[in-house]
């Protein structure tokens, strides 16, 4: 049985339990649906739309930059008796260079509802399994289907659009055009749940002008199947696992040249005295990946440890996590990697004024390069031991603490300090390397004050940040202030802020950037909005002679209906 007849025979099945549900949807469907339905509007459309226009104005005559950029975006639902919903988004834009004409939607989708049934229809996107279909963009159709505790979903379409090869366009890369179609079942029992998904897609080379060998675009076929299922052992103690299999012929002229690949993912979880333990294994062995996902991370096995409680009444809470991570597990590429990774997580709430949070992480991978010349040019067996040995650092900490210092019917006062900081770096043995050591530092305090009967909020503050790079430390500070107020019963907002700040590297002064904004949003008749905003920016360069000014300008408007 070839790979397209055993897709055909995986799709009729999952259809065919697809139908068995349609019986059960008609048993639930409302009598007094129908007995009122003569009392409901026939149609009903609400949604929202809104446009937008930015101009742009820079005295430096190299702005890689339009002057002026539109667009109009929607959002529409068409509701027919108050029971079936159809919602369509839309987005037009004149971003491409050249164009002086509206173009057509850059993308169009219909989701009609109904009670149990969704259905997906135009450019979309739909995930059945990390291994199988995941989030890749079609155009065609699809829906998902949720009577009780089943799950049923499919879907079929074009994935990638046919691209002819032009010489006059070489950064237009070409493509065959590229069809799929797949379908995910899922049972969710008392105390378990069970499931599976299938995804085919094949390329198509009819109709095609140009030699897609000489280019390197070779037309694939693909297969994937996923199995998962869960179950809670005991009280609290809780088992889930996932199994895909994918198999991928690189070119479908080649009668034999299927490889088949395989993943496994596992987690098991306990909870007992507001401490939840778990255990998590994953395993995706090289070259699995499916035509239904974009990217897929392959040749690595996971081993984590979690760990997370709640004390001293939910005002404290501590995650931690560790791991273990490595990768060429075929034994076949020129290295090796071994990763330890670990995490922690603490919020801290002791009253309702304040507040604090402190994360960090650790990142240490371990490379052994298999040179070729550690074996030729060796005299004894211990030569160059530690010559390619590498271990990668990287090292983050995230804090930030926030506290109400006044609050009354008048005023309300906020302060709040942030600081971040990220580490990076490659040891040879002992040492790290020169110009392989990154560190990242930013910081920021402000404080904001709200006058209550006034409606006006004041906020100001100071922000640093340190990178060192290539041997080299890179410095850059300055505050910032704004100023909000709201009038005519809070339908208009205006507000303004100014922010300064310099870079310096060794000492010398690099850039200084000045910044201005001014902002108004106006909203009237409930269902209407107009905001306009300026800004103008005057930026100095060490490296460039004279100043730079620019100036943006936005104004939009927005209906909801």
């Amino acid at each position: 049985m070839n790979l397209r007849n055993l897709s055909m025979y995986a799709m009729c099945l999952l259809m065919l339990l697809g139908f068995g549900c349609q019986g059960v949807m008609a048993q639930s469907m409302n009598v007094e649906d129908w007995m009122t339905i003569n009392k409901k509007k026939p149609v009903r459309i609400n949604g929202n739309l809104s446009s937008s226009g930015t101009y742009y104005y820079s005295d430096v005559s190299s702005a890689m930059r339009d002057p002026f950029t539109y667009q109009i975006t929607g959002s529409l639902n068409l509701s027919l008796y108050e029971v079936i919903d159809m919602p369509v988004t839309f987005n037009i834009n004149n971003y491409n260079h050249g164009i002086t004409y509206p173009t057509m939607p850059n993308r169009l989708s219909l989701h009609p509802h109904y009670k149990c049934v969704t259905a997906h229809i135009g450019d979309v996107s739909m995930s059945f399994s990390p291994y199988t279909m995941n989030g890749h963009q079609f155009t065609g159709f699809g829906a998902e289907v949720s009577p009780g505790k089943w799950q049923f979903a499919f879907m079929v379409g074009r994935l990638l659009k046919h691209v002819e090869y032009d010489p006059l366009q070489p950064s237009v890369t070409p493509a065959l055009g590229r069809w799929g179609h797949g379908a995910k079942v899922r049972y969710n029992g008392e105390g378990f749940y069970i499931g599976g998904s299938m995804f085919a897609a094949s390329d198509q080379k009819k109709n095609s002008t140009f030699t897609s060998d000489s280019l390197g675009i070779l037309p694939k076929s693909n297969i994937s199947y996923s199995v998962e299922g869960g179950l809670s052992l005991l009280k609290n103690l809780n088992f889930s696992f996932e199994y895909g299999v994918s198999m991928m012929r690189r070119d479908v002229r080649e009668e034999e040249g299927t490889s088949t690949y395989n993943a496994v993912k596992a987690n098991i979880d306990y909870t007992f005295l507001h401490n939840n333990i778990g255990v998590g294994y994953e395993r995706i062995c090289p070259g699995y990946e499916s035509l239904g996902a974009y990217y897929f991370n392959n040749d690595y096995e996971n081993i984590t440890l979690n760990y997370a409680r709640q004390m001293f009444g939910d005002k404290l809470s501590l995650a931690l996590s560790g791991g273990f991570q490595r990768d060429n597990l075929d034994d076949e590429k020129s290295e090796r990697n071994t990763r330890l990774v670990g995490s922690a997580n603490i919020s801290f709430a002791p009253s309702e004024r304040v507040s604090a949070s402190v994360s960090a992480s650790t990142f240490q991978g371990h490379k052994n390069i298999k040179s070729q010349f550690d074996y030729i040019n060796a005299e004894t067996p211990y030569d160059n031991l530690d010559t390619l040995a590498y271990t990668q650092i990287s090292n983050t900490i995230d804090a930030n603490l926030n506290i109400v210092t006044k609050k009354s019917d008048h005023r309300m006062d906020n302060m709040s300090l942030t600081a971040s900081f990220q580490e990076a770096a490659d040891r040879q043995g002992r040492y790290i390397l020169p110009g392989n050591l990154t560190r990242y530092f930013n910081g920021s305090l402000s404080y904001g004050m709200s006058f209550i009967p006034q409606k006006v909020t004041v906020n100001a503050g100071f922000a640093f940040s340190d990178s060192y790079s290539n041997m080299a430390d890179m410095i850059t500070y300055g505050p910032m202030a704004s100023v909000s107020m709201r009038f005519l019963k809070d339908k208009l907002t205006a507000g303004t802020s100014l922010s300064a700040n310099a870079t310096t590297t060794g000492g010398n002064i690099m850039a200084k950037v000045m910044n201005a904004r001014l902002n108004a949003n106006y909203r009237f008749l409930k269902k209407h909005c107009v905001t306009a905003s300026v800004s103008w920016q005057k930026k100095d360069l060490a490296s460039q002679p004279d100043t730079q000014n620019s100036l943006t300008s936005i104004m939009s408007y927005s209906y909801s209906f």
